[in-house]
């Protein structure tokens, strides 16, 4: 890039020059002052002007992203009844806390007095066809008895062991113990217990109301292993991989911020052309729930540029310029290629280090040389 003191220089020698040159110079010297502008102490200090260096920075590439708080579907607990039945306890309200095999609901129904009334007639029933196979199995050796009446009794057993066995299955998945049942101990009710540690997001249910297999009553939620699941647009996704870090906050909270991870990146996107990255907490996130909506900061990479503050450069008739200083007065509208932008520095790409370094630009207010120098021009 040209040297803009050899600029501003070309600048008086051109109107020095005689009158006769082409009409093209003329032109080149009318754009030329243009460019330039002069402001005193007093609109310096008006505008909040100051002059500053460019410096070599690490630009870093950052996308903000929004999404919300998620959990594991492992994490996300669907509470139902194994059977039918009307619900006859229940202290649970959305927010409440629950701990791991705490009752959270009873039901009753007839057919629970009916599955163990059939469990101990099973028992009892083989408990007899135990000792009549063993009396068959004696009379057998003697050779007391067919051979045939023994594989049948052999035969009843062995399915009558099947059907206990599975009534005390079904036993246990309604949370009744067999092994302690009597048939002066038939029960009427179930118990729900809860399976996790955690929190009621839902509430489907209310006493009397007879509930189905299907029904969920209730939703829990263990929020240990919450994760922010942040919408990204498939143009970008290419840029996330696992291990990229940076920061979520609350919209109503943009100055606390958590850190988190990349953890895994979808590899579909939906109808609105987005994916989702799940990124991990690095640190406690007990202030962030569920289905909380949260905005993201990914820093993706860095590149070593030029760099003027932003509030440097103006946009004008379609291109970035800045003012470079000519002395603390005289300003050179400069054309450059901006790139990206970070923490109120934006690169300049084309730069030479060693000439814009030693080089200073007008920051703080450049608009108002902008300003002026259209005034100027109209004038």
């Amino acid at each position: 890039m040209k040297r803009f003191v050899f600029a501003f220089f070309a600048f008086w020698v051109s109107c020095a020059s005689p009158s006769q040159q082409p009409a093209q110079n003329e032109a080149k010297v009318a754009n030329e002052q243009d460019s330039l502008v002069t402001m005193s102490d007093v609109e310096l200090q008006n505008a909040g002007i100051q002059l500053v260096h460019p410096e070599i920075r690490d630009i870093y590439t950052q996308v903000k992203l929004n999404g919300q708080i998620d959990v594991p579907p492992q994490n996300l607990i669907s509470i139902s009844s194994p059977v039918g039945g009307f619900l006859k306890y229940t202290h649970l309200l959305p927010g409440d806390h629950v701990k791991k095999g705490e009752v959270i609901a009873e039901l009753q129904d007839m057919q629970y007095i009916q599955m163990q009334q059939d469990y101990l007639a099973a028992k009892a029933r083989l408990t007899y066809l135990q000792q009549e196979l063993n009396r068959q199995q004696t009379l057998s050796e003697n050779q007391a008895t067919s051979q045939k009446n023994y594989q049948q009794i052999l035969s009843e057993y062995q399915a009558q062991q099947i059907q206990f066995h599975a009534l005390a299955a079904k036993l246990r998945l309604i949370g009744i113990q067999p092994d302690s049942l009597t048939p002066d101990k038939l029960r009427s009710t179930i118990q729900l217990r809860s399976p996790i540690n955690g929190y009621v997001t839902s509430v489907n249910v209310n006493i009397g109301k007879y509930v189905m297999p299907t029904d969920v009553l209730f939703q829990l939620v263990d929020p240990r292993d919450i994760h922010a699941a942040m919408t990204v647009f498939q143009e970008d996704i290419d840029l996330f991989k696992p291990g990229i870090r940076g920061k979520v906050y609350l919209p109503n909270q943009p100055g606390k911020f958590y850190d988190v991870e990349v953890v895994l990146i979808t590899r579909n996107v939906d109808s609105n052309r987005a994916g989702l990255l799940h990124c991990h907490f690095l640190q406690d996130a007990s202030g962030l729930l569920p289905g909380m909506y949260v905005s993201g900061n990914f820093t993706l990479g860095h590149e070593r540029d030029v760099a003027v503050p932003d509030h440097a450069v103006v946009h004008y008739q379609g291109k970035d310029y800045v003012f470079v200083a000519h002395d603390n007065h005289t300003f050179v509208l400069t054309p450059v290629r901006t790139g990206k932008a970070d923490s109120g520095w934006i690169a300049l790409p084309d730069a030479n280090p060693e000439e814009w370094l030693r080089l200073q630009v007008a920051a703080g207010n450049a608009f108002a040389i902008l300003g002026k120098m259209k005034n100027k021009i109209e004038d």
